[in-house]
């Protein structure tokens, strides 16, 4: 990492990983300890949308009354 890198990702807030030792400095690893890791899925792409909620009541069949 060089200084014009940015150390967290801008989608998911967690650190970037890099291969050079020397840039684990304590405020580096204080980031790692709130932030976490990116996990490396969102930096290319855009994030993947959330499953689609159930469908709505309307959509569902009524429950056939009981009469006892």
């Amino acid at each position: 990492m060089t200084a014009d890198q940015p150390l967290t990702c801008s989608t998911c807030q967690g650190v970037i990983v890099t291969a050079q030792d020397g840039a684990y400095t304590p405020a580096r690893g204080r980031l790692i300890v709130t932030n976490g890791y990116c996990r490396g899925q969102c930096s290319d792409t855009p994030p993947e949308p959330a499953a689609s909620p159930a469908p709505a009541s309307a959509d569902r069949p009524e429950p056939a009354p009981v009469n006892p």
